[in-house]
């Protein structure tokens, strides 16, 4: 029964990953500026190497614990949500958007409603 811990943080990896995209705002990636997206694509760069050649690998787990650390960061800075006061792309949303690109391009977020086949 050792593969239900690791099973469990995966789904819950995979929810928060899927709450972060929605947050961010992923379904209008195909609409914001090239430049936007090269922003984006740098930073998600960025994470993929630190997580990497960190030896934490890059599944749904990682993604997740990581976005979470740049939250917390954040909200001990005084910063409740995604956005800046007033709009705007600062270095936190960027950073997160970029994972959420990582996460969303290489499949580590799988349909929680597909269930266990998503899991596997």
């Amino acid at each position: 029964m050792n593969w239900l811990p690791s099973r469990r943080h995966t789904t819950r990896a995979r929810q928060e990953l899927a709450s972060l995209t929605a947050r961010i705002g992923m379904e209008t990636m195909s609409q914001w500026a090239p430049g936007l997206l090269a922003e984006v694509d740098q930073h998600a760069a960025a994470v993929r190497d630190i997580l990497v050649l960190g030896n934490a690998g890059l599944g749904p787990a990682e993604l997740a614990d990581y976005a979470r650390g740049i939250e917390d960061v954040a909200r001990d800075h005084g910063r409740d949500n995604v956005r800046r006061p007033g709009g705007g792309h600062d270095w936190v949303w960027l950073r997160l958007a970029g994972v959420c690109m990582l996460a969303t391009a290489d499949g580590a977020m799988a349909s929680i409603a597909d269930g266990d086949a998503a899991l596997s």
